[in-house]
């Protein structure tokens, strides 16, 4: 017999009640007599008789998020401004400074754990912090190169500090892979210092850009664009108060922001960790703009794996 109903289940306690043998009744409605006894024995508590399933929830849960991981989930979110994915990522696989920061925000060594983006999300949402950070949307028209070092995007971060000396950032960046060809922090950022990065990029790494989208700084005006026609580059300026034409290089700057120089203030000499920063950024970060690392991108056709 197949699951019993609640008038069933009466029935076979009243017939026990009234002087029927268990045996018998389990005989009589298919069942097995320990069946039987049980819901003779549910029915002797005190209050009204249930004939009802109870619950099969477990009494006690036990929840795949630890104290730790809800902290760091908290901290990832309101530190960087992460979707769930990047959250995801950086709680199975941290690199040294973001392990660093999650180890001194929860007070023990980070052991890494797997959550779904779904799970994440419930967090951040129980928090009030789902959403997109970025309130207002864009539409902004796309562009890609279609090959590495076809075109370069350029730019200086600047002027900052890091630990008590004042500087600026060169980045240079793969349009197509979004890989971080150079950066690199100076006291002083001259049209002599990227022309001289640009002529030591070719000649170590034989990698050169056939165009270079440029902002309309003082370090990229004539000398810059006739030195670059020497070598065989062609220059492009951004029209002037439009960021957005390189857009790309932005976000690797906004990156930099947020995942560099938010947390190097924890360490000694930041300035040794920026080699580090840029081989994670093109080794290990998962872009999710290219669905891919920069480096499986740039370097697919060369038996490469780290360039510095």
């Amino acid at each position: 017999m197949g699951c019993l109903d609640s008038e069933t289940r009466r029935l076979m306690v009243n017939a026990v009640r009234k002087g029927y043998k268990i045996k018998d009744v389990a005989e009589i409605f298919g069942v097995s007599r320990k069946t039987v006894w049980k819901w003779c024995k549910r029915t002797m508590k005190r209050g009204r008789p249930v004939y009802r399933d109870r619950s099969k929830r477990p009494r006690t849960t036990h929840s795949k998020v630890t104290e730790a991981a809800l902290v760091a989930i908290i901290v990832l979110r309101e530190a960087f401004n992460w979707g769930t994915q990047r959250i995801k990522l950086n709680l199975e696989r941290p690199p040294a400074y973001i392990r660093s920061l999650l180890e001194s925000t929860t007070g023990k060594p980070w052991t890494p754990i797997t959550l779904s983006r779904q799970t994440i999300n419930n967090i951040l949402k129980k928090h009030g912090l789902n959403g997109s950070p970025y309130k207002s949307k864009h539409e902004w028209k796309y562009f890609r190169a279609s090959r590495p070092d076809e075109l370069w995007q350029i730019d200086i971060r600047g002027p900052i500090r890091i630990g008590d000396i004042r500087g600026n950032v060169l980045i240079i960046l793969d349009d197509y892979s979004r890989y971080l060809v150079w950066c690199k922090f100076y006291k002083s950022i001259t049209t002599e210092t990227v022309i001289s990065v640009l002529q030591e990029i070719i000649k170590t790494r034989k990698r050169q850009p056939e165009r270079a989208l440029v902002d309309n700084g003082p370090q990229f005006r004539e000398t810059f664009k006739k030195t670059c026609k020497t070598i065989k580059i062609e220059v492009t300026h951004t029209p002037p108060h439009y960021p957005q034409c390189k857009g790309k290089v932005e976000r690797v700057i906004r990156t930099f922001n947020e995942e560099f120089l938010r947390v190097c203030t924890i360490f000694e000499n930041p300035l040794d960790l920026m080699p580090e920063f840029q081989m994670w950024y093109n080794d290990d970060r998962y872009n999710m703009g290219i669905s891919s690392c920069p480096t499986e991108l740039y370097m697919h056709q060369f038996d490469v794996t780290h360039v510095t």
